[in-house]
């Protein structure tokens, strides 16, 4: 039961950035339904639509690409990620003992140091129309980073 208190928790600074982000109820009424179906079934495919609804919604919306918003939703969505996994293969009830959400824990930290580092990085980038292909390149560079430190852990 932990666990899925856990997503409510997680899905929270969601609900309350994308509902800021925009002039409508939608986007709380959206994620409100997405968060009681991950809660109610983990190991469904509603984490990876609320986490990809709110990566579009923040996507298309209007401001820069690493407002607050932006900034709060990364370790909020990853967070609703990491504890629908364990809530899917953890039954309800069972006591879940703190030594054994040490990996993932770390595995969480190390994961949003190096993302944070590179929006870092992205926001000194100069931008313009010739940026393209420094995107696609420290995508590029961030995906073959977090699968080796991944691997190594």
């Amino acid at each position: 039961m932990l666990m899925r208190l856990a997503i409510v928790l997680a899905a929270l600074p969601v609900t309350l950035v994308l509902h800021l982000e925009s002039e409508s109820i939608a986007p709380l009424l959206v994620v409100t339904v997405l968060t009681v179906v991950t809660v109610l079934m983990p190991g469904s495919a509603g984490a990876a639509l609320l986490i990809g609804y709110a990566a579009l919604a923040m996507a298309f919306g209007e401001g820069h690409p690493l407002r607050l918003g932006v900034l709060v939703l990364i370790p909020a969505l990853h967070l609703v990620h990491v504890t629908s996994a364990l809530a899917a293969v953890v039954p309800v009830k069972t006591k879940i003992e703190p030594a054994a959400l040490k990996a993932p824990a770390r595995r969480f930290a190390i994961v949003q140091a190096i993302t944070f580092v590179v929006a870092a990085f992205a926001a000194v980038l100069p931008s313009g129309p010739n940026t393209g292909l420094a995107e696609v390149l420290g995508l590029g560079a961030l995906t073959v980073v977090i699968g080796v430190v991944a691997l190594r852990i």
